[in-house]
């Protein structure tokens, strides 16, 4: 069974913060890389016209994500996230927990939720 989970988190950035988003992107991956062996993809892009902030993601299972995104919200990216964007949209890809999906709604993220349908990984 295919039990990875795909992120996408698309994020407007508020004019004259791409600079500071690109240096808190650097920070988060560095930490993420070293302390999250269950994520397997943690990558950040910005647009050339520095409007669009998004991260892919992926994640072995839906667990490893729940551990990621209750690091993410306890910890001080979250804040300096947010001051920096306005607004934006994530999407969550893959079998993800019932456990999962309460965490989230209590915690207040809003994500939009895709089953798989067919693939294949390499």
């Amino acid at each position: 069974m295919w039990d990875q989970i795909q992120v996408t988190y698309e994020l407007d950035i508020i004019p004259g913060k791409a600079a500071d988003l690109r240096e808190i992107a650097k920070a988060m991956v560095a930490i993420n890389d070293a302390e999250e062996p269950g994520t397997v993809r943690y990558n950040a892009y910005m647009n050339k016209e520095e409007t669009i902030f998004t991260f892919l993601e992926a994640f072995t299972n839906s667990e490893h994500f729940q551990y990621h995104g209750e690091r993410f919200a306890q910890g001080s990216f979250v804040h300096q996230i947010v001051e920096r964007t306005d607004g934006g949209r994530l999407c969550v890809l893959g079998p993800i927990s019932e456990s999962f999906k309460d965490w989230a709604a209590e915690a207040g993220f809003e994500i939009e939720y895709f089953d798989l349908i067919s693939g294949f990984n390499r």
